[in-house]
């Protein structure tokens, strides 16, 4: 059998929602947009039209990421992983835009502090909430149901 060559630039990432997960082969660097559509395609290739009752986007842009708060417990909750850019008034009175639109976090696993084989949650974007709101990115909303051993 020959043996397979690795390539360190290639990662595992698992994407994790409600009971579905994915598994996708992606290169460190990257942009999650392209993970994002890569992702979509897993999904409707496997036959999903919904997923507990959520449709699947037509957009790979309708998809939202999020980071385990604790990554060695789950259960605490997750924190998405786009960071949007908000206005702010200074002491002058002058509004400034913080956060970032195009941040390290947003661009790549590598630049997210990811590693190989590291968990994602994802979900769709609700059409009733305004861009605005930051409704999508409370971690109530993440669905990720993880498996457990709990004996009965």
């Amino acid at each position: 059998m020959p043996t397979k060559e690795s390539n360190p630039q290639l990662w595992t990432l698992r994407f994790k929602f409600h009971k579905v997960t994915v598994l996708l082969f992606v290169e460190q660097t990257q942009p999650f947009n392209l993970i994002k559509s890569d992702l979509l395609n897993a999904l409707k290739e496997r036959g999903y039209t919904d997923i507990n009752q959520r449709p699947l986007p037509s957009d790979a842009e309708d998809i939202i990421l999020a980071l385990p708060v604790d990554k060695n417990d789950l259960s605490k909750g997750w924190v998405g992983l786009d960071i949007p850019a908000v206005d702010v008034e200074d002491e002058t009175g002058s509004k400034k835009k913080t956060g970032v639109k195009k941040g390290v976090l947003n661009g790549s696993p590598l630049g997210a502090g990811l590693r190989d084989g590291s968990l994602l949650a994802f979900k769709f974007k609700n059409d009733n909430v305004k861009d605005d709101d930051n409704a999508d990115m409370e971690d109530s909303d993440w669905d990720v149901v993880i498996p457990s051993y709990d004996e009965e």
